[in-house]
């Protein structure tokens, strides 16, 4: 019970696009919630660091520990990117230049790596999806994808981020591509991916190979297991 309450306080606090906040000194800074256009922009220093996925995924810290001491620069620099919120101060360099030295300067490899593992582990959206269902749910379209064939219309795209994401969401909410890449987080970008109502309209044909009969429990006749429940149903 208390970890469902730990993890729907992380969900809201996705939702939220709450920042985290640290102080060195007597300056207060912000470690935001990445955009889709942050992520991109920052592959190719964290490629640089070479993290092990598999530690960050058992012992996070450990992991932030090892990166801090022998890659100090490269996560100074990424932990300064992650304190800015706005479009022109991320690609300011004099900012992030300054802001990465800062970071250098004043935090030791303990404090550092306490900030770090922040950020290598700050996407749970895999554990939302597995605790809401979401999972679940996508086997069970895919399941009846395979049976629903639309041999009328034929469908094109969606070979990349622009027609998957970026397209998808402008034309349901209405949004820019500028607020789809910089003005909401990644995560909840996926998130609203990953959750999206869809309704499937199915035939009685479909209905019936997929076994689904009007919200109404199907029992398999078949199996041994259900006789004395098919027995006490006919008996009624």
């Amino acid at each position: 019970m208390e970890d469902n309450k730990c993890m729907e306080m992380d969900i809201a606090d996705t939702i939220m696009e709450r920042p985290v906040g640290f102080n060195i000194g007597s300056r207060h800074f912000f470690i935001y919630p990445p955009t889709l256009g942050k992520t991109y922009l920052l592959a190719r220093l964290f490629k640089e660091l070479n993290a092990n996925d598999k530690i960050i995924a058992v012992n996070p810290y450990m992991e932030s520990f090892r990166l801090c001491s022998g890659k100090r620069d490269i996560v100074c620099r990424i932990l300064s990117y992650y304190t800015f919120n706005r479009k022109w101060d991320i690609f300011n360099n004099a900012k992030i230049d300054s802001r990465a030295k800062l970071f250098n300067d004043n935090l030791g490899n303990e404090e550092l790596a306490t900030l770090f593992v922040l950020v290598i582990s700050s996407d749970n959206t895999d554990e939302y999806i597995r605790y809401l269902g979401i999972g679940k749910e996508k086997s069970e379209r895919k399941r009846i994808a395979d049976v629903k064939k639309d041999n009328s219309s034929i469908t094109f795209g969606g070979n990349s981020t622009y027609g998957t994401l970026i397209d998808f969401v402008c034309q349901r909410y209405g949004w820019t591509m500028n607020y789809v890449v910089w003005g909401i987080s990644y995560a909840n970008l996926k998130m609203l991916l990953a959750d999206a109502i869809t309704t499937i309209y199915l035939t009685a044909e479909e209905r019936k190979k997929l076994n689904i009969f009007d919200n109404k429990e199907h029992i398999n006749a078949d199996d041994p297991k259900n006789r004395e429940l098919i027995k006490a149903m006919l008996e009624d």
